[in-house]
């Protein structure tokens, strides 16, 4: 089976029998890995809803986002990156955690302060890995954001994002 020379049946070398395998083995990884697997997911254009927290922000910033609602708003890095239209400003008084003399931790307000649960409309790609926005920035809970509006500039993070 094989000879002196290291040669099966004495036609291929057992060495070059092993590069020849690794390469098949090689090209059926890449293969997989580009062309195979699941089919790709077609995004398409789809309107969706997101909650974005505000935290501690003046009576004047809130009024101005009040003063926003059915505006659209931006990612504060590039004028191209739109994060959709206001629909909604639910505002309640800024809450701090403190810790107390004796270790205990205690919710106090913030005076004159208030956090913010807006509500967006945007229309961008949905598919089996996410929401995105049309410039495709991931829309996801627990991203932070910096936006800005017509009348002001925010930092938030993402709380839900839904379709319906």
């Amino acid at each position: 089976m094989i000879d002196s020379n290291g040669r099966i049946f004495g036609k291929i070398n057992i060495v070059d029998l092993i590069v020849i395998i690794a390469v098949i083995i090689a090209l059926a990884g890449v293969y997989i890995r580009f062309f195979g697997g699941p089919a790709k997911t077609i995004a398409v254009d789809t309107r969706f809803y997101y909650t974005f927290k505000v935290s501690s922000i003046r009576e004047s910033n809130l009024e101005a986002l009040k003063k926003s609602i059915g505006k659209k708003f931006f990612l504060n890095e590039r004028i191209s990156g739109e994060m959709g239209r206001l629909l909604s400003v639910e505002a309640s008084n800024a809450e701090s955690v403190i810790e107390m003399a004796n270790g205990e931790l205690k919710k106090a307000g913030i005076p004159d302060r208030y956090d913010a649960i807006l509500t967006f409309e945007m229309t961008g790609r949905v598919n089996d890995r996410g929401f995105f926005s049309p410039s495709l920035e991931d829309i996801s809970a627990g991203i932070i954001y910096n936006i800005k509006g017509k009348y002001n500039a925010l930092t938030g993070n993402v709380l839900r994002v839904w379709q319906e």
